[in-house]
Formats: structure tokens, C-alpha cells, sequence
């Protein structure tokens, strides 16, 4: 996704909150394939390996979530300060439960 991606889904108004992330939706190009892009700050983790390690953690466990969302759809997961990055398990119950609120399906 680029900056003017991110920008467009933020500013939706449909999100969900869960356990440390947040996860705004926004609608996409029609027959497109879902995107995702994953935004760290540097207040939840102040080295760079920690904060990639946290989007690789959660990009992975957000891949079978998006394999079954429709077409035209496009996602921004933001990391809350305090978030503790979580096993790969855990992340994939903590993003199922954020696109069930959030009622993609």
C-alpha cells in the first residue's frame, strides 16, 4: 500500500479496536485482491527489530483472514502503544476476532 492508501483508509470511519490494535477498512478498487499494511510506531517498539518483528508476526497471521474476505476491500491494522507481541496463535484469535467485529463476514 502507499502513503495516499493509508491516508484514504484512515480516514474511514468503520474500525474495531481489540487487544492493542485497531483496524480500519476501507473500500478498495472493485475486483481487487484485499490489502493489508500494517503501521508500528516507534512508541510501541523502539528498535527496528522489534517492530518488524511484530509486522511479520501479524502480516502472516492476517493472511488466511484475508484469504477469505471478498475482493475490494483494503485494511490499515494500527499498533497500539502497550502492545506486547504476541505468539503466532495468539495473533491469529486476536485478528479473527478484529474482522468479526468489525463484520466483514
Amino acid at each position: 500500500m502507499k502513503a495516499k492508501d493509508f491516508r484514504r483508509v484512515s480516514s474511514q470511519k468503520r474500525s474495531s479496536r481489540e487487544g492493542g490494535l485497531l483496524l480500519k477498512v476501507g473500500s478498495g478498487q472493485a475486483g481487487a485482491t484485499p490489502h493489508l499494511g500494517i503501521v508500528v510506531s516507534k512508541k510501541v517498539a523502539k528498535l527496528a527489530v522489534r517492530r518488524n518483528r511484530i509486522r511479520r508476526v501479524l502480516r502472516e497471521a492476517a493472511k488466511k483472514e484475508l484469504e477469505l474476505l471478498g475482493e475490494g476491500k483494503d485494511f490499515v491494522l494500527i499498533v497500539l502503544p502497550g502492545f506486547e507481541p504476541p505468539k503466532m496463535k495468539e495473533a491469529q484469535v486476536l485478528l479473527h476476532r478484529l474482522f468479526n467485529k468489525v463484520s466483514l463476514r
